[in-house]
């Protein structure tokens, strides 16, 4: 990126918001970015564009759903390419994305019935059972897919477990990895940056975790800015492999940053 950015990817929880309470600084950072093209992502699995919508919406926001590429719409395209017939899947995750495997158009599987393609997402009702099962799946062959990676989701009310944690829990027990259709993976980055319609050397990416933002913005050859108000709440540490192009302590230095660019 030569001067100012022209698009934005960002990511939503411990950037935006956590949980229902918005970031310092939200209502200002989109005053800015709004002239630019911008997608918002989010490996949460348990929301649709439209619930983050919404969401935006309650905190004086106003972002259209079309801007909008979560993990579920994601997992949604990954699925369809992946069995284009369809199949059987048993899911461990939310209403949306069970949608999500139906829409890509496979059946919807009980623990205890075959399935090709076990999907997890962030599951806050699973059970022992389910998890059981899904590592009996995973052992007998079935594809194993997972929507993040992340081992926690960011709520008003601290860290809670995330999908990757349930996905760990799996291949602890089985010699398998699972496809991780979330950030980083270039799916979710690489249809961000081909609906922003700019090059990556002039996107800047922002985000709260050095592994599925800043790795993925890396990735994908554009610059990135992490902000410490989420996952990573320390400058210490990020002198590894990956390494962002700006720090900023949250939302508010970055606009002052932007205002100062433009």
């Amino acid at each position: 990126m030569t001067g100012a950015p022209r698009g934005f990817i960002v990511d939503m929880d411990g950037v935006l918001y956590k949980g229902e309470r918005p970031m310092p600084g939200l209502r200002d950072f989109f005053s800015l970015i709004e002239a630019h093209p911008f997608v918002l992502l989010t490996n949460n699995s348990t929301v649709s564009a439209i619930d983050c919508e919404a969401k935006l919406g309650r905190m004086g926001v106003e972002v259209p759903a079309a801007a909008i590429l979560t993990v579920v719409d994601a997992t949604c395209r990954y699925l369809a390419a992946m069995l284009p017939t369809g199949g059987r899947a048993f899911v461990l995750g939310s209403c949306a994305l069970n949608e999500a495997a139906r829409h890509a158009g496979f059946e919807l599987v009980p623990a205890g019935s075959p399935a090709d393609v076990v999907v997890i997402g962030l599951d806050t009702a699973f059970t022992y059972a389910a998890l059981s099962h899904a590592v009996r799946l995973v052992a007998d062959g079935a594809a194993f897919v997972t929507t993040s990676l992340d081992p926690v989701l960011l709520t008003e009310d601290g860290a809670l477990p995330g999908a990757g944690a349930l996905a760990a829990a799996v291949s602890a027990c089985v010699d398998a990895q699972p496809v991780c259709v979330g950030k980083p993976s270039a799916l979710m980055f690489e249809t961000a940056a081909a609906q922003l319609g700019v090059p990556p050397e002039d996107i800047l990416v922002v985000g709260d975790n050095l592994v599925s933002d800043i790795g993925g913005g890396v990735a994908l050859g554009a610059r990135t800015a992490l902000l410490l108000s989420g996952v990573t709440g320390s400058a210490d540490g990020i002198e590894g492999a990956i390494r962002p192009d700006f720090v900023f302590p949250g939302l508010p230095e970055l606009s002052t940053f932007l205002r100062r660019s433009w």
